[in-house]
């Protein structure tokens, strides 16, 4: 048990390196190839947006993950929120469903699918991941609330 648990300050790091990242590869269109997609306007504010994340995973005591808090750049052509990018992931099935923005991102041990719903200057969100470690699949589940806060630095 006190492996595991010596782990589990790594694990928390590794899966939160995880879903805050975004990916280096081009998106994957769903529209077909014939027709390009109209793009779709979501109402949320373009600029930089602090976003406050907050994790739950199996096997960790409540309050044992304090949130996270980052800001980065958002505009009508990329409203997935990302802390970083990550060169072992690949974003795929972005959807606009409204004000709603969800997606699937695929890592080498990992996969997560997101989801938030913007409201102007604020958007609440989920992404629930599951990887694995030493063979066993554990999951984890993410919530976001973020806030524009002004401009993006030039």
């Amino acid at each position: 048990m006190k492996r595991t648990s010596g782990l589990l300050p790594l694990l928390v790091l590794f899966l939160f390196s995880l879903v805050m990242t975004g990916c280096s590869k081009k998106q994957e269109s769903s529209a077909p190839s014939d027709k390009p997609a109209a793009p779709q306007a979501v109402n949320m504010q373009e600029g930089k947006w602090e976003i406050t994340n907050t994790f739950e995973m199996q096997g960790v005591p409540a309050g044992m993950m304090k949130p996270q808090t980052f800001t980065t750049c958002l505009s009508q052509k990329d409203y997935v929120p990302k802390d970083t990018e990550q060169k072992d992931c690949s974003m795929k099935g972005v959807t606009v469903d409204g004000n709603t923005v969800t997606w699937e991102m695929v890592c080498k041990d990992s996969s997560s699918k997101g989801k938030v719903t913007y409201a102007g200057n604020i958007f609440d969100g989920v992404m629930e991941s599951t990887m694995k470690e030493d063979g066993k699949e554990m999951n984890a589940r993410m919530t976001m609330k973020g806030k524009h806060i002004g401009p993006c630095d030039k």
